[in-house]
Formats: structure tokens, sequence, C-alpha cells
């Protein structure tokens, strides 16, 4: 492999809040920002074209440094962000979202240091650390750009931070020496019809609301690590004990890593898309089940929805609690318990939902606070069309059966509620199992009773629109119900309130 181009670039100071002036002035040697690289070669050949319809995408190039201990990490960004609104911006925030713990768990991620086009940048933090604005001397109108450059710091929640502290999902976390990086690095919100969108971490549902764009990420870290990440490793350079990967991303929105020196790999080819099955000491057999199973659920999606356009997809065994998997754009994870019974349907339903979310969340993005289901409840109706490919109609119809005694018990107990609600809604209920019923399960039996409404041409041919008008994009409730009634050529009007907003009580 080539050796990665240096580049010159941000200082990061390393001193902890509060510390001394003296103090701040010793630094570490600078770390060097990856040069861009072409990052149509992280797409599959027929979907490089879309890098030249995307105007404007905000570039990320990333240096981090992970410490041979894997429990903290220290990385440099520099952000080229064009305004894309129709307003003037007086200042540009970023999230920190591990500070938010619930689903991050205890660990933290400190910016020590922040410039604007080249002059270090007053900063302010809020809403528990999540939140950094970064105030801009002078406005930026639309279609002007700035550039951002922030040296940051993270410490790893260890074996899930402990029982009396905040476990999370494992998605920030070190254990069974596997290093799980969510929310790493500074991210920018997003800035949308009610201003930016800065919403309080949720102890429920996702966290990780943002725009597609950019990536080029280098990764130093011990030569002992198996990696897996978003994107393609398109340069590799080892010297001393330690690998530098740079990775280059097609349009995506978030950047996610994990690593191991325990993990095994396994590919496999799907309409040119590689697929990339870690697995732990133990799961070989189950792991070439789950590989088999992502495979077969991306060649369906790709013929359902319309075909997943990056070069890679990677599926990771990995330690989780409060979760059975998660979903990042090009990798997802599934809960290493699941290997251990690799025959039960949960197995296979996880890889499934989380495959799924490659189309919706990953491509296709959306508002999670506001409109969880949106991803959701499309994942797990998605996951239904495995098992269409995969078992007999009788077991089909046996999954639905069991979502819909599951939904039948919650109204019973009198707690049906809107499937268009968001997380903060149901997190101020206390009802995140009234969440993961509604938001995942009764809106999956919603798309069933909409195929059976319209029938499968129009079903199909609207979730096939609804990906490609929005490839990409951020879109919204009415984008997707919009795209049932022109696919119907009538109002489901009456059928939408009587399934989303019309809960049985």
């Amino acid at each position: 492999m080539p050796a990665i181009p240096p580049a010159s670039g941000l200082e990061p100071t390393q001193p902890a809040p509060g510390s001394s002036p003296q103090a701040a002035q010793a630094r570490s040697q600078p770390l060097s920002l990856p040069t861009p690289g072409d990052p149509s070669l992280a797409l599959i050949p027929a979907a490089r074209q879309d890098i030249n319809t995307l105007e404007d995408q905000t570039r990320y190039s990333i240096a981090l440094n992970i410490d041979p201990s894997l429990r903290s990490f220290q990385g440099g960004a520099r952000v080229e962000y064009t305004n894309q609104e129709d307003v003037t911006l007086d200042e540009i925030y970023f999230r920190l979202l591990p500070n938010g713990h619930k689903s991050y768990g205890n660990g933290s991620l400190k910016v020590s240091e922040v410039l604007l086009n080249g002059e270090v940048a007053p900063t302010e933090l809020s809403l528990q650390d999540t939140v950094l604005k970064v105030k801009l001397p002078e406005s930026l109108p639309p279609g002007e750009s700035a550039e951002i450059e922030l040296a940051f710091e993270g410490e790893v929640p260890v074996d899930f931070g402990g029982q009396s502290e905040p476990a999370g999902y494992g998605i920030y976390n070190l254990s069974q020496d596997v290093l799980a990086l969510s929310g790493w690095y500074p991210i920018l919100a997003v800035y949308d019809d009610q201003g930016w969108n800065l919403d309080p971490i949720s102890e429920i549902g996702d966290s990780v609301y943002s725009d597609t764009a950019l990536y080029s990420v280098r990764v130093c870290a011990s030569d002992e690590l198996a990696l897996a990440a978003t994107g393609r490793s398109i340069a590799e350079q080892t010297s001393d004990g330690t690998t530098c990967t740079q990775l280059e991303s097609g349009p995506t929105r978030d950047f996610f890593l994990i690593a191991s020196p325990s993990f095994q790999v396994d590919s496999q080819q799907v309409d040119g898309v590689t697929v990339n099955a870690y697995s732990l000491p133990g799961h070989a057999s189950a792991s070439r089940q789950a590989l088999k199973i992502a495979a077969d659920s991306l060649r369906i999606y790709n013929q359902k929805f319309g075909p997943y356009p990056y070069a890679e997809l990677d599926m990771v065994d990995a330690p989780m609690r409060n979760a059975l998997g998660v979903e990042y754009p090009g990798v997802f994870l599934v809960g290493d318990t699941l290997y251990d019974e690799p025959d039960e349907a949960g197995f296979a339903i996880t890889i499934a939902h989380e495959a799924a979310h490659q189309w919706w969340y990953g491509v296709v993005g959306n508002d999670v606070f506001d409109s969880p289901w949106l991803d959701e409840g499309l994942a797990t109706y998605s996951s239904s069309l495995y098992y269409e490919f995969d078992r007999s109609p009788e077991f089909v119809n046996s999954l639905f059966d069991f979502w819909q005694q599951r939904y039948d018990r919650l109204k019973k107990e009198g707690k049906d509620d809107q499937i268009t609600a968001g997380l903060e809604y149901f997190e101020d209920q206390g009802a995140s199992s009234v969440y993961g019923t509604v938001v995942y399960i009764k809106a999956a039996l919603f798309f069933r009773a909409l195929r059976q409404e319209i029938g499968d041409e129009a079903f199909f041919t609207a979730l096939q629109r609804y990906y490609q008008e929005h490839k990409y994009g951020v879109a919204t409730p009415t984008d997707l119900l919009n795209a049932f009634e022109e696919a119907a050529g009538k109002s489901l009007e009456a059928f939408y309130n009587q399934w989303l907003y019309t809960p049985e009580r």
C-alpha cells in the first residue's frame, strides 16, 4: 500500500479544562491531518457519479491517534463547511455526543482548541457539554464557506463503566478487547426548518441526527488491531508497532469505527459490494451464518428499494448492553450474546433489521429525535422481507402474529400511542417499552397493512422513489407518506389517521 501523504494542519493542545496557561503551552507534536483522497473510491462504480450531484458537501479531514491502552485517544479535525441555508449564520454548532452519557455511557469528549479560518475562535459549551457553539466574528451569508479546525481528546468507558455508572449501549466503550467509537469526534449539528437542531441526548433510541458529508480519516493505532469502519481503506503504513490507516468515505451521515486484536474476518461479494463479517473468538461458525444473512438481506434490499451505494458493508460481533444491534453508515453491530444462539430467530432478524438501516437512516436520513419511526419502523418492516425470501409464507405470518400479539398486549394495558411521537415524548413518560412496541412493531404492522391496502406494485414503487429522491438527504414523514399516495394514485388520509395518529385506548 502507498504511504499516507502528510499534511500540515492543526496543532492540538492537550490540557484538561481548567489547567494552567503554562500547561496549555506544553503541546504534543502536531497532528497532521490527512490529505483528502477520492471519495468515489468508497462507492460502487454505478454510484460514483453521485459525488458530482452533491454541491457544497461538508468535508471532514480527521487524524485520530488511539492510545495503546485503548482507553483514550486524541485527534484533530478540519471541517470545510458551506452555508447551504437561506439565512445568514452568526454561529456554527457541533455536537459532542459522548458527553450526554445515557446511550454513550460515562466517557467524555473534550475540545481543547478551535480555529476559524486560521484564527482562534470563541466557543461556548452547553447542554451537559454536548453542544459546542463556535461564534463567528463575521456573519456567514448563504453560499459562503468557513474552515473550522478542532483539537479534541476522549476517554472511553471500560466494561460499560461499571455497574453503578451509566452503561449505555456499548457504542463508546472498551470491553473484551473491543474498542467501539461512536461519536468520537465533534460532528456538525443539523440546521433544519427549526434552526440548529440541538436536542438533548436520549436514553432510548439513537442520537445521531446529521447531514451527509465526505470524510478523510487517518487512524493510527497498535498494529495488532483489526479495524472496521465507515468508508474504505485506501492506504496503510506500519512503523514501530503502529499502523496508520487512511479511510475515505462517500457521502455518509456519520463516521464510526471499531477495533480489536481478536477480530476474525470473513467476506463475501454481493452485487459489487464486499460484505465483511467481523467475529470474536468462539463465534466463527455463527459469524458465517451471520454473513449469509447479511449478504442475502443486502441482495433483497437492493432489489426492493434500490442499490446500496457503498463499496463495503461491515457487520461486527460486539459486546453490547441495552440493545441487540446498532447501525452506522457502512457498519452495523450485532450483540455478541446473539452469536451464542445463532439458530434463534432474534439473531437473523437483528441482522436483517440493522442491514435495512443502511437504506433507512444511512442513505435516506431522518430526524431521529422527532421522527424515529421513519427509520425504525421501516427497518423493522424491511426485516420481514428477508424472511419472505428465506422462509415459508407460514413463517412470515407467524412473525407478524408475534408482533401483533405484542401490540395487542400494549393496547390491553391501555398504553397504545402515536407512531409519530418523538423520543422526548416517550422518554418524558418513562415509557421505553412503549417506545419499542409502538415505534418498531406497531409501525411495522402499519407498513404491512399499507402494503395490503395499495398492493405490492404501488408499495415498492413508493419506497424506490422515496429512496431515490431523498438519497443522501434528510427526509420527513410527509415525504414518505406522499410517496405512497402518489404511487397508489389516491388519498390515504383516512388510513393514515387510523394507524398513525389515533391510538386505541
